[in-house]
């Protein structure tokens, strides 16, 4: 198995917990696992993958969550305008609900995988005030 790239983060919690990630070079939505017997999220996720038309909504939510972050970084907006208060672009809580819908629909086609998670060489800034590219290798659960 190699490393592939986390496309995107949308929930982080001392490590990626829900977003977009590549599997086999294609783009999948992940969600980590909560372990509840002993309380913690571990390395085991579930995977979904997701069509074109998905992919490009997750795109344009993530650049809207970018332009914001910057804009944030930068001093000139605070943490009550994050876009899913609707003030910063409206059109981030549209995209939302078509992507927890698609994520819904695609759901049939879900695999659980161990991720092992690692921080990517990167030259500069991904954007203003993101430094770091994260990517995973994903392998068969242990049974």
């Amino acid at each position: 198995m190699a490393y592939e790239p986390l496309r995107m983060i949308w929930d982080y919690a001392d490590g990626p917990r829900t977003g977009i990630a590549d599997h086999n070079g294609r783009p999948h939505y992940f969600s980590c696992v909560f372990d509840e017997e002993i309380g913690i999220y571990g390395d085991l996720f579930d995977i979904t993958p997701i069509d074109e038309e998905t992919f490009a909504w997750a795109q344009e939510h993530w650049a809207i969550w970018q332009r914001w972050e910057t804009e944030a970084h930068a001093g000139r907006l605070s943490a009550d305008s994050h876009p899913k208060y609707g003030h910063f672009d409206p059109r981030y809580n549209e995209l939302e609900t078509l992507l927890d819908k698609a994520i819904d629909r695609l759901a049939a086609q879900t695999l659980r995988r161990h991720g092992e998670i690692r921080r990517a060489s990167i030259d500069g800034e991904l954007f203003p005030g993101q430094w770091n590219r994260l990517e995973i290798e994903w392998t068969q659960p242990p049974v």
